[in-house]
């Protein structure tokens, strides 16, 4: 059902299917075989491994997005139940821009909380790989991880942005009176 053939690698690939081929055309009578060079199956295989590339980054962006909404809504509801504390720092003389610092750093925060957490399952992963499939090159690459982590980051400073705006945007006076 099947023939590996060996041939030297200095061997042009196209001469030895040619040949191949006219072998096995007069042996058989008729072209009833197919003919796979190791090119062929690479090039399957990479198309494969393309679209479940494309396949995990989809993902990835959903959970970005999903990730950018519920820091989104922790921080607003963190602005709603500190209103009187942020008052509070504004009467004392804390500057709209430190309101709004403490609010971006706390969602950033969050979101490097996030995407560490997420590390650290990629790096599970990785190693469950190795473990039950050796011969599989899985590896981490240093440049990922840093960029998937200042990817986080920038998600939370991003949807922690409108929460801190609004908390810097409070009146004294009106946040005070907000309990």
């Amino acid at each position: 059902h099947e023939i590996d053939i060996l041939y030297e690698e200095t061997a042009p690939i196209d001469e030895v299917v040619a040949g191949v081929h006219r072998i096995l055309l007069a042996r058989h009578g008729g072209e009833d075989f197919t003919i796979t060079t190791q090119q062929q199956m690479l090039d399957v295989l990479g198309s494969i491994l393309d679209v479940l590339t494309f396949g995990v980054a989809a993902l990835g962006g959903i959970s970005l997005l999903v990730g950018g909404v519920g820091i989104f809504t922790i921080m607003t509801i963190a602005v709603r139940e500190r209103t009187p504390a942020i008052g509070l720092l504004r009467a004392l003389g804390a500057a709209r821009s430190r309101i709004s610092g403490l609010f971006l750093g706390e969602a950033m925060l969050l979101a490097g909380i996030g995407g560490a957490a997420g590390l650290t399952v990629g790096f599970a992963v990785v190693a469950a790989i190795e473990l039950t499939f050796p011969a599989m090159p899985a590896r981490i690459s240093l440049t990922y991880v840093v960029l998937s982590e200042a990817v986080a980051v920038l998600i939370g400073l991003i949807a922690g942005l409108l929460p801190a705006r609004k908390a810097a945007s409070l009146e004294p006076l009106e946040a005070l009176r907000a309990e």
